[in-house]
């Protein structure tokens, strides 16, 4: 169980880094990276919710067991969203980081 406790204190992690790309982005591009991250976080903690509910997970080595063999769509999608979201992110922050070089 203290595993899944630090999934969700990385979740929240996750949601305080949407808040600083936000900050960092100008306007329409921050606020839409921040909410797309937001949103695949909190579907990430849905469907976590759900997999505990359910008894398919008790450890964090469970939840990446279910999320790499795909045991659970709603968390294997969930997890890919969150992750392409957070990827697109950094790579314009970067691209940005870059230009203003």
């Amino acid at each position: 169980m203290k595993g899944i406790l630090l999934f969700a204190l990385l979740l929240l992690a996750i949601c305080a880094l949407s808040l600083g790309i936000n900050a960092a982005l100008p306007s329409p591009d921050g606020a839409l990276f921040a909410i797309a991250i937001l949103l695949s976080a909190a579907f990430t903690a849905v469907c976590l919710c759900i997999e505990l509910g359910e008894g398919r997970i008790d450890d964090m080595g469970d939840v990446i067991n279910v999320i790499e063999t795909g045991r659970s769509m709603r968390l294997t999608l969930a997890a890919y969203a969150l992750g392409c979201s957070l990827a697109a992110a950094i790579t314009v922050l970067v691209y940005r980081g870059l230009l203003s070089a």
